[in-house]
């Protein structure tokens, strides 16, 4: 996914002005949705990629552009994961508002098939060695299936690459990500970012721009684009 259709800028723009009004995103997501005539990814869009402009500048703020080396990293393990093999299937990725690589649809909470995960943890392993860190602490949610057998299976292809990575399967990786002591987190999930009071590095988007030269929709870009004064679109 490498463009909007001029339906779709116009709808992000009506619904982050509401939004910043402080509207219900719900309700929003409805109501500008069915205006536009948005089809469900285009509506995930919005859901996922889309916040009010505060939430967005205090996330964008919190953003690495790179990792120093010898850096203390805290993984969201499946939200990388998941990341990597929707991007693989050509599900749609852009970058939201607040800087973040994500996804519309696809894989979340499963695998289809185990090859998947085996993609997806031999890249990220492949990557975390490149970027030469100090610690690695990978949390995966334990309500996923079949996550201890990913803790494993992560933990021996990063051990076999001599990395320093400790996996761990968590009730929720959220906790543990929002009072991580190192550098820094991995997670493109908002509540993470935004409660984490240190700085945020999309290791995902890392990973597909190094890897596959990968080019993403930039939604807060086109948003601020489309706010010049000569572009100003407002729901009547």
């Amino acid at each position: 996914m490498t463009e909007c259709s001029q339906s779709l800028l116009t709808a992000i723009l009506d619904y982050r002005l509401l939004l910043d009004k402080g509207y219900p995103v719900t309700a929003t997501i409805k109501l500008v949705g069915d205006r536009y005539r948005l089809n469900r990814d285009e509506r995930l869009i919005l859901f996922r990629g889309v916040l009010d402009a505060e939430t967005s500048q205090l996330i964008n703020t919190k953003l690495l552009t790179a990792l120093p080396p010898e850096s203390d990293l805290g993984v969201d393990g499946y939200n990388v994961l998941f990341t990597l093999i929707n991007y693989k299937r050509g599900h749609p990725l852009f970058i939201g508002t607040d800087g973040l690589l994500r996804d519309a649809g696809g894989a979340h909470g499963r695998f289809e098939r185990e090859a998947d995960f085996g993609f997806a943890a031999e890249l990220l392993a492949e990557h975390l060695a490149r970027l030469k860190l100090s610690q690695v602490s990978v949390y995966l949610d334990s309500p996923v299936s079949h996550s201890g057998l990913h803790r494993e299976l992560l933990s021996d292809i990063c051990s076999r690459r001599g990395l320093s990575v400790t996996v761990e399967t968590v009730q929720n990786a959220d906790l543990p990500l929002q009072v991580f002591p190192g550098s820094a987190i991995a997670s493109s999930d908002s509540t993470v970012a935004l409660k984490f009071q240190s700085r945020v590095f999309d290791l995902a988007r890392h990973i597909l721009e190094t890897a596959y030269d990968a080019q993403f929709i930039d939604i807060g870009r086109n948003v601020r684009l489309l706010q010049t004064p000569q572009n100003m679109v407002t729901l009547s």
